[in-house]
């Protein structure tokens, strides 16, 4: 399966390794944006994002991609691309979201900053599981030192714990793609304390939310992602 993967932000901030391990029958092609903001951390990024976002996923249908990840937590663009192409549009924070209502009553997620917290609000409530939120927490580091790993694990861990003995939430979301590079050893770090609470790594969720609606021979609604009869989306 040929997945495009558009990190929707230009490179500069951003580990170039910071994808977790995928699985070895899926063709992963990384894009950047040409320019733009090297971090999205707040609705004014998102804003400057997304036109480039738009001409990355019209791109990517041009060349015949099975789907396509918009690789931020932020899901910016997310429901534009859906009207603009065919092919299946996956969002990180939608796809981890809908995963861990199925796995569990309950869900936290774990950001960068606390900023943040309204963003993801609003997002479950978009999305349709915002009495599933337990809580939103945040490691306290800005999106250019998630680099730092030790720290980054050792404030994932310590707030991904809070999280189920003080919130009650049944599972954990990493709410920042830019934390993929740690993925594994949170969820090893974190089975390993006894919590039983499965850690979800966002684009993973995304990829896979794109596997299983290829297995389906699904895509999203038409009707829900309706364009004007004069604009015809890509396939």
């Amino acid at each position: 399966m040929r997945i495009r993967i558009v990190n929707p932000v230009a490179r500069g901030i951003l580990n170039e390794g910071a994808l977790p391990r995928l699985p070895e029958f899926i063709q992963a092609e990384i894009d950047w944006l040409p320019e733009g903001p090297t971090s999205i951390e707040s609705r004014y990024d998102d804003a400057i994002a997304v036109p480039l976002i738009l001409d990355r996923v019209r791109k990517a249908a041009q060349e015949g991609v099975d789907g396509v990840v918009i690789n931020c937590f932020m899901d910016p663009g997310l429901q534009a691309a859906r009207e603009l192409v065919r092919i299946p549009v996956a969002g990180p924070a939608q796809s981890a979201m809908l995963l861990a209502a199925g796995l569990g009553q309950t869900f936290s997620v774990i950001l960068p900053a606390s900023s943040g917290t309204p963003i993801v609000v609003d997002q479950a409530t978009v999305y349709g599981v915002r009495e599933r939120l337990a809580s939103v927490r945040s490691v306290g580091m800005p999106v250019a030192e998630l680099v730092q790993a030790d720290r980054l694990v050792a404030g994932l861990l310590e707030q991904a714990g809070l999280a189920v003995s003080e919130d009650g939430a049944h599972s954990i979301i990493l709410g920042c793609t830019g934390m993929s590079h740690v993925t594994e050893r949170v969820k090893s770090e974190f089975a390993a304390t006894g919590f039983g609470a499965p850690v979800l790594d966002p684009t993973l969720a995304a990829i896979g939310a794109l596997l299983g609606w290829r297995v389906l021979g699904v895509a999203h609604s038409e009707k829900a992602y309706e364009s004007p009869e004069w604009r015809r989306p890509l396939s």
